[in-house]
């Protein structure tokens, strides 16, 4: 399980003007619902698209390494039926 320091804590309590242990407890409702008042407003999530931040996709797919079951089946049944001449 992972821990944060005791500066990490700190740090969090001064951002969200929450004791720690207390936001530990919360559920996300009642995270985002302690947090509206602080900003003055409604949340909302930026709709912006940063490009340093989007992925380049699964190198598996690039380099078509990924298979589907069914490709796996017919390259087997390739492989016994090779075998069976």
């Amino acid at each position: 399980m992972y821990s944060l320091n005791s500066t990490t804590k700190r740090n969090i309590e001064r951002c969200v003007s929450l004791d720690f242990s207390d936001l530990i407890a919360m559920d996300s409702s009642d995270e985002l619902h302690s947090l509206k008042p602080i900003g003055g407003g409604k949340i909302v999530f930026s709709t912006k698209i940063d490009f340093r931040k989007i992925g380049r996709g699964s190198p598996f797919l690039a380099r078509k390494r990924l298979r589907t079951i069914e490709e796996i089946d017919m390259k087997l049944m390739e492989i016994c039926n090779a075998g069976v001449k």
